[in-house]
């Protein structure tokens, strides 16, 4: 990821991270310089079709907290089991459409643990961004970095 630095800018830590189990291509890419933290995450429809990104540009004299949480999207899971149902009852009769079917719903249950990271501004107001559970580590250590330049500003 590129990203153009300001004045006296410098940066302290990139990071890229994988948003999905299946889809590992799909990288969400951050970076934390001395002023600000910067970044995009992939966005899909049902897990599966790439639909831009959302991208946060926030400086670090406007973060309170940024947080580390694994979740179980129950809903995810649900259209996961729903997709993968119609697919092995239309598969008799439609193959192609129930292997689709199929591939969707098995996506979207092994997507079902996220880890995600959230950053609070000052004024309350949070941005999630979910990355794959096998990178939570990684997205572990980048928001301790990010935690340990806000408590020395």
């Amino acid at each position: 990821m590129s990203t153009i630095l300001g004045k006296d800018e410098q940066k302290i830590k990139e990071a890229t991270f994988t948003t999905d189990l299946i889809l590992f291509w799909f990288k969400a890419n951050y970076v934390l310089t001395n002023k600000r933290v910067t970044g995009h995450t992939p966005n899909t429809l049902l897990g599966l079709i790439p639909l831009g990104k959302v991208q946060i540009a926030q400086p670090l004299k406007t973060i309170a907290s940024v947080i580390t949480s694994t979740n179980f999207s129950f809903l995810r899971f649900i259209i996961g089991v729903v997709f993968f149902i119609l697919g092995l009852t239309t598969v008799g009769s439609s193959i192609f459409g129930g292997i689709i079917l199929l591939i969707i719903g098995v996506i979207n249950i092994l997507n079902c643990f996220t880890a995600t990271f959230v950053i609070t501004n000052n004024a309350g107001i949070s941005t999630s961004n979910k990355i794959s559970i096998l990178e939570k580590s990684k997205v572990i250590a980048f928001t301790n970095e990010v935690n340990t330049i806000i408590a020395d500003l």
